[in-house]
């Protein structure tokens, strides 16, 4: 037997990604933010100059913030970035704005 003898007949075979493949190509979302004013932010990473923009803040408040109203640590300390769902979980629970 010979190596042509096996060629003989086309090989088929079929292939299907398995679901979390799937799943990864959808997660192509449409971004939250202004992905052209802040190319260093994503879906998931708000950086420092986006915080500063939501909240119409200085550098100092936000310092101030995270010492005496629980505002959340950065990720990274340089550059400074923040987990956006976490920044949004701060508005929520702590309002974002001192309760009087």
């Amino acid at each position: 037997m010979n190596y042509s003898d096996f060629n003989q007949s086309p090989m088929n075979f079929t292939y299907s990604a398995p679901a979390f493949v799937r799943e990864s190509a959808k997660q192509t979302e449409k971004p939250v933010y202004d992905a052209e004013r802040y190319p260093e932010s994503s879906n998931k990473i708000m950086c420092h100059q986006e915080v500063l923009d939501f909240f119409n803040k200085k550098r100092t408040t936000i310092i101030a913030w995270r010492k005496n109203r629980n505002f959340p640590e950065p990720i990274s300390k340089s550059p400074l970035r923040w987990i956006r769902a976490a920044v949004m979980e701060w508005i929520e629970h702590e309002g974002g704005f001192k309760v009087s």
